[in-house]
């Protein structure tokens, strides 16, 4: 059994570098400026939207037990790539990741799935943005690449409920940038949950819907 959509490679390849072409402009808008977006970064997010689109042929949910080691290969893959030799010198850093996906004491994959039990109700578009918008704040699942997983997470998401994945362009790019860097200075504390980040969601959820782009999703062959 396979998902019913999948991703359109050749349209977020076109998305993202026309941003990346158009960056230094998009970097001089946004609140709190970003690295710059170097060749490496977008081949290894258009290798992660192949992967998700390989996770969508086996109706693999990131969140559910027998995805959880694909969400982890989708954070080596944003920041290492598919590249041996360099997951090799990288080797240190992807056992400390793993080790910190499964057992941060403070948040971990146990914690985001918990959230995504509790919603799995609620609309695709309220789903992928409270994920994200749980993932990237502090403490984050990751140690690094929180966002660009996240972009991956809320595709995954997205897609399996029928929507567009999200992909960054030059038109949402600000709007999508502006609301992430606020949600990782929020910490997942008390005020933090009960004030901050209910509010980052819903109006996160609120741009993912706005902003989606049916070209980016096709239909399974």
């Amino acid at each position: 059994m396979s998902a019913k959509f999948r991703i359109n490679l050749e349209a977020v390849a076109y998305y993202l570098k026309t941003v990346q072409k158009n960056f230094e402009h998009i970097n001089d808008s946004l609140d709190m400026r970003r690295e710059p977006m170097r060749d490496e970064i977008v081949e290894n997010m258009l290798a992660g939207y192949r992967y998700i689109n390989n996770l969508l042929g086996q109706d693999l949910s990131l969140v559910e037990q027998d995805g959880l080691h694909h969400f982890l290969e989708l954070n080596h893959i944003v920041l290492c790539g598919e590249d041996l030799k360099k997951r090799k010198d990288f080797q240190q850093h992807i056992l400390a990741t793993s080790e910190r996906f499964y057992n941060q004491a403070e948040f971990c994959i146990k914690h985001l799935r918990s959230w995504a039990e509790a919603h799995k109700h609620v609309t695709p578009w309220k789903r992928a943005a409270g994920m994200y918008i749980l993932h990237v704040s502090q403490p984050q699942l990751f140690f690094e690449g929180n966002h660009r997983t996240g972009a991956l997470l809320m595709s995954s998401i997205l897609v399996r409920g029928g929507k567009p994945p999200f992909v960054l362009t030059v038109d949402n790019a600000k709007a999508y940038f502006d609301p992430s860097s606020l949600a990782k200075a929020t910490k997942k504390d008390l005020m933090g949950k009960l004030y901050k980040l209910p509010k980052i969601k819903k109006n996160f959820a609120k741009f993912l819907e706005a902003q989606a782009n049916p070209e980016l999703l096709i239909q399974a062959s």
